[in-house]
């Protein structure tokens, strides 16, 4: 990558993409009498938000009868994505470290040659997104695979910009998490006074 400001594959920036672990392979299944070897929460596809964030509240635990493999744990740094749509990726951080990562999903272990912010935002952007829709289009199945991800075309611009738009993409979601929270306060404020109102009609 000598020079910038030009689009190459995900595959050719030096990621490494792992697929997930076939949990019907390791989950105990309801109502056995097997000993589990572990437990482990596990990231389902409905905890990672367009934000860049996991929801740990969302995870489910599963029994295990057999140790997971470890490059499919997550480690504060990785990025999971999902492999069917809105196919949304997001941070590991301490709290949903040590998590499985199912074949519903990917986990892009290293960043490579890329800033881990950018690589988020774009995988998060509409640009993205599109791309990655156009790798199962006419299929029957609508779940990616790690080489479909690798085929997606990414612009490469400096490392500077690239640590701006990284930025750039943070503090946006900083502040709409901000904004639902004054959100959230003022619906709550409204319900307050129409309880204590009509409280205050009764009495």
């Amino acid at each position: 990558m000598s020079k910038n400001n030009r689009l190459i594959p995900l595959g050719e920036c030096g990621l490494e993409i792992i697929g997930g672990q076939i949990m019907t392979r390791l989950a105990i299944k309801d109502g056995s009498d097997e000993e589990p070897v572990e437990v482990r929460k596990v990231v389902i596809p409905k905890c990672i938000h367009a934000d860049g964030s996991i929801d740990v509240t969302e995870m489910p635990e599963e029994s295990l009868r057999a140790a997971p493999d470890p490059k499919r744990l997550t480690v504060p740094g990785d990025i999971v994505i999902k492999l069917s749509t809105p196919y949304d990726a997001a941070y590991v951080n301490e709290e949903s470290a040590g998590c499985i990562v199912p074949s519903f999903c990917a986990i892009i272990k290293s960043a490579g040659q890329l800033d881990l912010d950018y690589l988020l935002a774009f995988l998060n952007s509409a640009t993205c997104k599109n791309q990655l829709k156009q790798q199962v289009a006419g299929s029957t199945m609508a779940m990616l695979s790690v080489g479909k991800i690798k085929n997606v075309m990414i612009p490469v611009p400096s490392p500077e910009r690239q640590r701006e738009i990284g930025s750039q993409f943070l503090e946006t979601h900083r502040k709409v998490h901000l904004l639902e929270q004054i959100i959230r306060l003022e619906q709550k404020k409204n319900d307050i006074f129409f309880r204590d109102m009509v409280k205050e009609y009764e009495d």
